[in-house]
């Protein structure tokens, strides 16, 4: 009997140099959209419009495009603002926002140069219970009134001379807990977070609370960024990432079309 023999298939070598061509192109292709490095940071999560619970917001999609044009991928760790700013200022992570300056994070802290938004403080009060109303500009409380503000956060110096004035300073979680506290008169007044991009009552709707508190007056005005830990060995080296490319995708109109998404 004769063995039949195999033949084997000799493919051209022409289309499978060019096959492995095409293969490099496009995995350099994908590999040149893909950041170089990856870092992460925290976010708080009680900060709607700019930080959600869910990880997303108007900040959070500024701070990750900024690092993402200079090839950077931010990893965002959603945690309470108390805790955020706890390890920020121990070194423990390299970046938290939203933060506004105080004079306490001098040489632990560096914020960035330009605001990702300006924040409102502004006093509410119940509707049944107004307060008295300071003169235009002034920012008063009588002493011994009860004012509801949000764990950690930074005030204005018109707010903490406040404090040095008789009122009481008592902290919750969050500025919409504030308001339902308020709305079951646990405090005469509380000090919420708005900004002119929303209306006054945007957070009293938001907490359901809108039919039993209402705006009284401004309190000052502070900006809020990300700030940098200068005990964290990346946190000088993120801040100088952070802010050319927040520089960069302002020149390219990036940051135009965030905000445009976020505040139509």
């Amino acid at each position: 009997m004769h063995q039949q023999k195999t033949k084997h298939r000799m493919w051209p070598l022409k289309p499978i140099l060019l096959m492995c061509s095409l293969y490099l192109l496009a995995a350099s292709a994908v590999a040149a959209q893909m950041p170089h490095e990856t870092l992460t940071i925290m976010v708080e999560d009680a900060a709607d419009p700019w930080s959600k619970s869910d990880g997303i917001g108007y900040a959070n999609d500024v701070v990750v495009a900024a690092f993402k044009e200079m090839e950077v991928e931010v990893r965002l760790k959603v945690v309470p603002y108390s805790r955020c700013k706890y390890m920020v200022l121990n070194g423990e992570v390299a970046a938290c926002f939203n933060m506004s300056w105080l004079p306490e994070f001098d040489g632990k802290i560096k914020l960035a140069a330009l605001p990702i938004y300006a924040a409102n403080d502004d006093i509410f009060e119940h509707i049944e219970a107004p307060l008295p109303r300071p003169p235009d500009g002034i920012c008063t409380l009588p002493p011994g009134t009860v004012l509801g503000i949000t764990n950690d956060y930074e005030y204005s110096p018109q707010v903490m001379a406040l404090q040095k004035s008789g009122v009481l300073f008592e902290n919750v979680h969050s500025d919409l807990l504030n308001l339902k506290k308020l709305a079951a008169r646990r405090f005469q007044a509380a000090l919420i977070i708005t900004t002119d991009l929303e209306a006054e009552a945007y957070k009293a709707r938001q907490s359901g609370t809108e039919n039993s508190v209402r705006f009284a007056f401004n309190c000052g005005v502070v900006s809020a960024t990300i700030g940098f830990s200068l005990a964290h060995p990346d946190g000088l080296r993120a801040l100088k990432t952070y802010e050319e490319g927040y520089q960069r995708i302002g020149a390219k109109g990036v940051l135009k079309q965030i905000h445009a998404r976020w505040f139509p």
